[in-house]
């Protein structure tokens, strides 16, 4: 009998470490830096955007792509003076992403910054949007779950006020 309770117990901690190790490197990174003086987590779900949908009555296609979000995550660095300077999201992050699921939709290089814009698509659908920034200057990643319309999301971020993901009104969305 203890050696089937024995067994049972191993394999319950062989499947808690399997589900440990198959976390995604976003998800990990926000989990490395939450709750950490000099940082910033913002985690919205899908909840909270029934309340833009009722502040854009009558906007069909935008309630359409709300309604398709299902969570906003972002991390961003609070105080530069707090901060390690080895510290760079866009390293950290390129680093264990697997760009073979992930497609570069945009990428800003500047002297002491990064800036990369990502998407995962699963068939002709969207369904992650990344925003990753590091440098010395500032770092900063906002990913995006859902089924995801580009065009809308600049409109989205400035409802919500979240700085960088105006930049994707430029893009044509027929593109990708």
């Amino acid at each position: 009998m203890k050696t089937k309770k024995g067994i049972v117990t191993l394999i319950l901690i062989l499947i808690s470490l399997n589900t440990i190790a198959q976390k995604n490197p976003v998800d990990k990174l926000f989990e490395k830096y939450a709750g950490k003086d000099g940082f910033t987590t913002i985690s919205i779900s899908s909840k909270m955007f029934s309340l833009f949908s009722d502040m854009e009555a009558g906007d069909d296609e935008f309630n359409k792509m709300i309604n398709n979000i299902e969570s906003i995550k972002i991390l961003a660095t609070d105080n530069e003076s707090l901060l390690d300077p080895d510290i760079n999201f866009y390293d950290e992050i390129m680093a264990e992403l697997s760009m073979k699921e992930y497609e570069e939709l945009m990428v800003v290089t500047e002297k002491d910054q990064n800036v990369k814009f990502l998407v995962k698509e699963e068939g002709d659908k969207i369904v992650e949007l990344l925003l990753v920034v590091g440098g010395k200057r500032n770092n900063a990643l906002i990913s995006i779950r859902g089924i995801i319309d580009l065009k809308n999301i600049s409109r989205l971020s400035k409802s919500m006020n979240v700085q960088g993901l105006d930049k994707l009104e430029k893009i044509d969305e027929k593109d990708h």
